[in-house]
């Protein structure tokens, strides 16, 4: 904004130069000025309209400033006067045009929600295959090495992430990739499970909030561990009492603790306790969670309950950078 407004004069100045090296040029003022010295005169005042041009436009017409600078700089030069008015009218004027006649999608925009959905909005091309298409790959691709490979990378994704890639991967026809999914597995298994024994070790010493943390940390370990687990119902059925019992013991530490309350909403959704998951997802929004993180959960919750009338409206309330992009922006189409 302050570049934009020094520009007006620096454009004024260089313009009033312009006046008075053509008046003197053809009209001889008397200002006894020499052909050098009036040529320097000029590319000064060309190359000064042209940065101060740049500055005012730099938000219509996005890019390298260089390039245009060089350009409005030779306008100006080979049409004194006339070239740098000219150049200033005639670019804010169509690019003030050119931004009404936009149609293409926004896809990105300015919002304060940090946690969008890890995927790509509608008709935005792919420069190259992304997770979304990784079970698809495991069905369909013959190219067994590359695929290997891909399965054994899986260890460096959460967990959350590459569990349903690697069970995929476990009913593969190829045995190298059949056995390196269980061992994947049964890593992030292990690992889940010592860090949830180190954790609890530490909770027994610690007091006030950084036992809530704790707390906290141990019962997305098991909410973790769940995605590992979620096909067994009687392990399903323990990790999600396991994993209530320490959000329980989170807010029963620091009952502020919005990420618990917002952990233990998950958990109710989970478990179909549909009431008591709406209301940790509400405390959480009233304790400064993201509304675009929770909303969606309550909409479903809302779904679940059958209260399409309490879907609809809180759908309506999901920020229009987060309704943007898929899923969501499949959901909000369908129930608009």
């Amino acid at each position: 904004m302050l570049r934009s407004l020094l520009g007006i004069p620096a454009l004024c100045i260089a313009l009033a130069a312009e006046l008075v090296l053509g008046a003197e040029l053809l009209t001889d003022l008397g200002l006894s000025i020499t052909r050098d010295v009036w040529l320097i005169a000029h590319v000064a005042a060309s190359v000064l309209a042209a940065v101060s041009i740049s500055s005012m436009v730099h938000n219509l017409v996005p890019g390298k400033r260089l390039p245009l600078i060089m350009l409005f700089t030779s306008l100006s030069f080979f049409m004194p006067f006339i070239g740098a008015l000219g150049t200033w009218c005639s670019v804010t004027f169509g690019a003030i045009l050119a931004n009404g006649r936009h149609k293409d999608n926004v896809f990105w925009q300015v919002t304060s929600n940090a946690d969008l959905p890890f995927a790509a909005p509608i008709d935005r091309p792919l420069a190259k295959l992304d997770s979304r298409g990784f079970v698809e790959q495991l069905t369909f691709d013959t190219q067994s090495d590359k695929l290997y490979n891909k399965v054994a990378a899986a260890k460096n994704i959460r967990t959350s992430q590459s569990a349903p890639v690697l069970k995929s991967a476990i009913g593969h026809s190829n045995e190298r990739i059949r056995l390196v999914a269980h061992q994947m597995l049964d890593k992030k298994a292990n690992r889940l499970n010592r860090e949830i024994q180190r954790l609890e070790s530490e909770a027994k010493i610690l007091e006030s909030t950084s036992k809530s943390n704790i707390h906290l940390q141990i019962a997305n370990n098991y909410w973790e561990l769940l995605t590992l687990e979620d096909d067994e119902p009687v392990a399903r059925e323990e990790l999600l009492l396991k994993a209530a019992s320490h959000a329980a013991q989170s807010l029963a530490t620091e009952p502020r603790n919005v990420n618990a309350h917002f952990t233990l909403g998950q958990i109710y959704l989970k478990q179909g306790e549909i009431e008591r998951a709406t209301a940790s997802f509400e405390r959480s929004i009233e304790l400064g969670i993201s509304p675009d993180k929770a909303l969606p959960y309550i909409a479903e919750a809302a779904f679940i309950s059958r209260n399409y009338k309490k879907l609809r409206a809180t759908l309506a309330e999901v920020s229009p950078a987060f309704r943007s992009y898929p899923p969501m922006s499949n959901v909000v189409e369908y129930w608009a």
